[in-house]
């Protein structure tokens, strides 16, 4: 109640002079300016500092606190706690080494999803593909596709894993009954090695980022494109492995023709930041981040320059602007697989 008496008190003084009240907002700018230097290092309790001003002056402290407490945070959080102030003020990612060095930041604050024995990583996907059919004349046509994908892999090896996908819509002159084949399910089983499942291959990979790359390179050799092309899906599995996302993130920030692509959107229409490179075909392919968090939100191909593509069954001119990609939409842990369709398909995994 002591609070109460004090703002009765300040409120049953009389206004001050305009001289008075002149002379308090200087006194008072100039000890909120001493204080804001001298609070680094020092909690945050020490910020606001009790003055001797009247009325007019306690709105201009309150204004002045609320600012000073906002760029305050704004310089200490920058990109690196998602959904704050500081983090919404925080100035964008110069180029594409700072936003892979901001996102590799984000994933290794986060933990690793850690399967028990005997679970199942369960992940949602989103994509955007294309499918060719040809009219009547012989012709090749475009559709684009967006299909659910959800996959359940094994933390264990020698276990079965399960893919299903289902096409929930199309957009171009392809029969429906070339598209929508209804719930899909491939049940993939084991031939006692890791095969495709991510977590039992990825598990052991290390962490140092030094260590990751030269895994990489062994596989890919120097040539970054090679390089960026096997980060692509390492990422993508990599999701409930913050962890090692975070070092793959870093060994892309060390590539040579990376770029920033500041409007970037995902195939799930999420808005984002991308890193690209140019793939020397009239392709670009991307990464996308989210704009606060800098998660990594999933990957698109984007066609930039329109050319013919030659495909088994004939030639077809590929728009310039056309997309391809994947949304990672969700990552967890389930106790096992789901109810598989009886006329689900089944394939052996060799090793």
């Amino acid at each position: 109640m002591e609070e109460l008496k004090l703002i009765e008190a300040v409120f049953a003084e009389p206004d001050p002079t305009p001289q008075a009240a002149a002379a308090g907002r200087d006194r008072f700018l100039r000890q909120a300016h001493e204080a804001q230097a001298s609070q680094v290092g020092r909690p945050r309790r020490r910020w606001v500092r009790a003055l001797p001003v009247r009325r007019v002056v306690l709105v201009g402290a309150m204004a002045v606190t609320l600012t000073a407490g906002i760029l305050v945070t704004e310089v200490g959080l920058g990109g690196s706690a998602p959904r704050t102030p500081g983090h919404l003020l925080a100035a964008p990612p110069a180029d594409a080494k700072a936003l892979l060095t901001l996102a590799a930041r984000a994933a290794a604050g986060r933990p690793d999803t850690v399967p028990s024995r005997g679970q199942y990583v369960h992940t949602k996907t989103f994509s955007q593909r294309s499918l060719y059919t040809k009219d009547e004349a012989g012709a090749l046509q475009y559709t684009k596709v967006l299909v659910n994908e959800e996959r359940w892999e094994a933390a264990d090896v020698g276990k079965p894993w399960l893919s299903r996908e289902q096409a929930l819509s199309a957009t171009g002159p392809a029969p429906r009954r070339f598209w929508d084949r209804g719930v899909q399910d491939v049940l993939y089983e084991s031939s006692g090695c890791p095969g495709h499942p991510a977590y039992a291959r990825l598990g052991a990979w290390p962490t140092d980022p030094a260590q990751v790359r030269a895994k990489i390179v062994a596989d890919t050799g120097e040539e970054p494109l090679r390089i960026w092309t096997s980060l692509q899906g390492l990422i993508r599995e990599s999701v409930v492995r913050p962890s090692l996302g975070a070092a793959l993130y870093q060994v892309a920030a060390g590539l040579d023709g990376i770029v920033l692509i500041r409007d970037a959107v995902d195939v799930s229409g999420r808005p984002g930041l991308a890193v690209a490179m140019d793939e020397g075909d009239g392709r670009r392919s991307e990464l996308i981040f989210d704009r606060q968090t800098y998660h990594y939100l999933g990957e698109r191909t984007v066609i930039t320059e329109a050319d013919k593509v030659k495909l088994p069954e004939g030639e077809y001119f590929e728009k310039k602007g056309a997309v391809n990609g994947v949304a990672v939409l969700a990552a967890d842990l389930v106790p096992g697989l789901p109810e598989v369709s009886p006329k689900a398909s089944r394939m052996k995994i060799p090793c």
